[in-house]
C-alpha cells in the first residue's frame, strides 16, 4: 500500500514537470518556457515541450539557447521521443530517449542524444515528492566535443498549490566540466492552470536568475 501511495504520489507532482522517467499520458501536453538571466548581463532562454502519443511512447521537442545582445550565441535544439523500461512492480520508473538535433549559433553541428532517467516517489512525514537523474550524452557529428550531462532533482510539495525544487546539473564536453545549483519554487495557483516557476542558478560563483512558465493541456 505504502509503494502504491508513493507511485501516486510521485505522478502526481513529477507529471507536471519536464520529463524523467515519468512518461506523459496519453492525449495529454505539456510546455515549458523560461528565462535566465545573470548578474553579468548574459542571458538564457529554454523551450521543453512533450506530449503522449501513447501510453508507452512519449514525443517531444527541447532547445536551450544562449543569447547576446538579442541575439542566439550558442545552445542546442532536439526532437526526442522517450519509451519505457520495464521494472516490474519495483518501486522506481526507469526510461529511455532517443534524439536528434544540432547546436545553435553562427555555426550547427548535427546531434544525436541517448538518454537514460530514474525515477521514484518519496515521502517526508507528511508530505510526498520525488527523486529523479537523468543521465545523457549528445554525440556530436562536427566540431564541437560531444557532451555528457548528468541531471538530479529532488521535489517536494509544499501545499496543494507549490512545491519545491532543488536540482544539480553536471556537465562535461571536452576539457570543461561544469556544475549548476539550481534551486526553485513551483506555485500553480489553481487547478488546470498554468504554473509559474522562480528560481536560482550558482555555477562557478556567478548567480542567475529563472523564471519560468508551466503549462497542461
Amino acid at each position: 500500500m505504502l509503494r502504491l501511495i508513493l507511485s501516486l504520489g510521485a505522478l502526481m507532482w513529477a507529471t507536471t514537470a519536464a520529463g524523467g522517467a515519468w512518461l506523459r499520458e496519453e492525449g495529454t501536453a505539456f510546455v515549458a518556457t523560461s528565462i535566465l538571466q545573470g548578474l553579468d548581463g548574459h542571458s538564457d532562454a529554454a523551450l521543453y515541450a512533450e506530449y503522449g502519443l501513447r501510453p508507452k511512447l512519449t514525443l517531444g521537442v527541447k532547445a536551450d539557447a544562449s543569447m547576446i545582445a538579442g541575439q542566439v550565441s550558442g545552445g542546442s535544439g532536439f526532437a526526442f521521443v522517450r519509451l519505457p523500461v520495464n521494472t516490474g512492480d519495483r518501486p522506481y520508473k526507469l526510461a529511455y530517449e532517443i534524439g536528434v538535433g544540432a547546436t545553435l549559433g553562427a555555426e550547427t553541428d548535427p546531434l544525436l542524444r541517448t538518454g537514460l532517467s530514474y525515477g521514484r516517489g518519496i515521502k517526508w512525514r507528511e508530505k510526498y515528492g520525488w527523486f529523479a537523474m537523468d543521465f545523457a550524452v549528445e554525440w556530436s557529428f562536427g566540431e564541437v566535443p560531444h557532451t555528457v550531462k548528468l541531471d538530479t532533482t529532488l521535489g517536494m510539495g509544499l501545499t496543494d498549490t507549490t512545491k519545491l525544487m532543488m536540482q544539480v546539473f553536471v556537465s562535461s564536453a571536452g576539457d570543461d566540466t561544469s556544475l549548476t545549483l539550481a534551486p526553485s519554487l513551483i506555485w500553480q495557483p489553481r487547478p488546470q492552470k498554468p504554473s509559474y516557476q522562480i528560481g536560482l542558478e550558482a555555477e562557478q560563483g556567478d548567480i542567475s536568475l529563472r523564471l519560468g512558465l508551466w503549462q497542461e493541456f
